[in-house]
């Protein structure tokens, strides 16, 4: 199984590749740091999930999902500490909207739903 994580933050990033792998070490996780990265990734190669950040740089998490739609419908979990963005996110198609700082047992949570 094949994770895309996207986030500007390299230490946000480790964390979350810790974090999946501790969970669930047979996952293959791919780091991108900003939407349009991540969507070259999208494009070349199968994932079962997408974990994306919602304010980067170049592409936003918003503009990445809405690009990801229009070729799949592939589990797209929103990251981000802004609240207000949750409803544009879920309107957009994220599959779900979480809230940082996340937790472990929330993580694993999320995995058990779409992997």
């Amino acid at each position: 199984m094949r994770v895309l994580l996207v986030d500007d933050e390299a230490e946000v990033r480790s964390y979350f590749v810790r974090a999946l792998q501790r969970l669930r070490p047979e996952l293959e996780v791919v780091e991108a740091a900003d939407g349009r990265e991540a969507l070259d990734y999208f494009l070349h190669m199968p994932f079962d999930l997408v974990l994306s950040d919602q304010r980067m740089p170049r592409m936003s998490g918003i503009d990445l999902l809405r690009e990801v739609r229009t070729h799949s419908a592939v589990p797209f979990v929103m990251i981000s500490s802004d609240r207000y963005a949750e409803g544009e996110a879920l309107h957009e198609g994220a599959s779900e909207y979480l809230s940082k700082p996340i937790g472990l047992h929330v993580l694993g949570a999320v995995l058990g739903r779409y992997l």
